[in-house]
Order: structure tokens, then C-alpha cells, then sequence
């Protein structure tokens, strides 16, 4: 896919593009753009209206929410296998979708113009396809949700780290270089990863997060 296509999929056909007004109020920009792409987590909290950093109760997002709790450290995004990725601050309905090495490939084939969430599109009857369409959330893509983000620092990404298990990494990392490519993260950022048995995440998390 070319750059041009991408920025016209992202401009005619992502509602997050334009920042909707619907939307959270935009984070004030950090002294220095950094993001972070955590994985989901398999333990969620319940209840309506939960962004996803309310809705993760993992371990990682335990890490996260207790070394940055008012989100001044780092721009974070999460990785899902049913929503793709997208914005820490945005509402995120209760799910359970295990992220398999076929569904990382698909993700890494779709790139950042693949829309998200992910449906079952194969139906019984009209009826069905007409209730589903009627309850389906609005559609968003990785590049819109990263313009955004983007647009919150206030200029490319100069840090980076990606934190999951081995297929999440595998995503982020597609995800990353493409982002590169189209400037949203900066040429000389550093990427740094993190993926080790879980105590040893969630120390280099912390020790991420905290660092100058």
C-alpha cells in the first residue's frame, strides 16, 4: 500500500481523523513524545462506558496505571486482537478474543489501514445481518488512531516501546515501522521491547516509564 493511499483511506474514511468532539479532551503534549503499545490483557474489568485503560486489569496495565497514573509519562495505545490498535482513553466494550499467530498475520497484512473491531460477517438469515449491523461499533483504523495520537504530542513520536507476549510484539513491531515510514514516529526513535517472563515486564515497564 502506498503512502498516498493510506493518507487518503485515513482522510475520506476514518471518523477518528478529525478528532470528533465526542471525543476526550486531547492530552496536554509531554516534553517529549513518547509511546507505548501494550497488549490487552485476558482480565477485564466489568461495567459500562470503561475506557481501555479502566477496562485491562492485567498485570502490565497494573504496572502502568501504578508508575504513571495521571498518564504524564508516555502516549499509550493498546494491541487487540478484536480492536486492533487503539487509544488507551477510548471506551472499549467487554471482549474475549485471544490474539493467535493467524490473527497476528492477518493484522500485519492489513497494516495501518485495516479497519477494527474484527466480525463474524458470515449470517443465517437477513434478520441476522440487519440486528448485527444495527449493534456494530463505529469502525476505526491503526492510522487514524495514530494521526490522533500524534496530534496529542504535537509532533512525531521520539521514543517508543512495545510491551507483550511474543505475537503482540511481533504486530507492534510491523505496526512501528510502518508508522516510521509515514512519520508518525521519528527516523532516530529508539524501540524498545519487552517481552520476558511477566515480573521482568513489568520491572522494565516501570523502569521504561520512568526513565528521562
Amino acid at each position: 500500500m502506498t503512502h498516498a493511499t493510506l493518507c487518503e483511506l485515513m482522510r475520506q474514511h476514518e471518523l477518528d481523523f478529525t478528532a470528533p468532539a465526542d471525543r476526550a479532551p486531547a492530552a496536554r503534549p509531554l516534553a517529549r513524545p513518547r509511546l507505548l503499545i501494550l497488549a490487552c490483557s485476558s482480565s477485564k474489568a466489568e461495567g459500562d462506558d470503561l475506557s481501555a485503560r479502566d477496562r485491562y486489569t492485567g498485570p502490565l496495565w497494573q504496572t502502568l496505571k501504578a508508575a504513571d497514573p495521571d498518564g504524564s509519562l508516555a502516549h499509550v495505545a493498546f494491541l487487540s486482537a478484536r480492536y486492533g490498535f487503539g487509544h488507551s482513553r477510548d471506551p472499549l466494550p467487554h471482549y474475549n478474543t485471544l490474539l493467535t499467530a493467524k490473527t497476528a498475520e492477518t493484522m500485519i497484512q492489513r497494516g495501518l489501514a485495516g479497519y477494527y473491531p474484527n466480525y463474524d460477517l458470515t449470517f443465517r438469515t437477513q434478520g441476522a445481518r440487519d440486528r448485527h449491523l444495527a449493534s456494530r461499533e463505529r469502525l476505526r483504523t491503526a492510522g487514524g488512531v495514530i494521526a490522533r495520537l500524534v496530534r496529542e504530542a504535537g509532533r512525531a513520536f521520539e521514543d517508543v516501546a512495545i510491551c507483550g507476549g511474543k505475537e503482540y510484539v511481533r504486530v507492534g513491531q510491523s505496526y512501528v515501522a510502518e508508522m516510521t515510514d509515514h512519520g508518525f514516529i521519528a527516523a532516530t526513535a529508539p524501540l524498545t521491547i519487552i517481552n520476558d517472563q511477566i515480573g521482568y515486564m513489568r520491572a522494565k515497564l516501570r523502569r521504561w516509564l520512568c526513565e528521562p
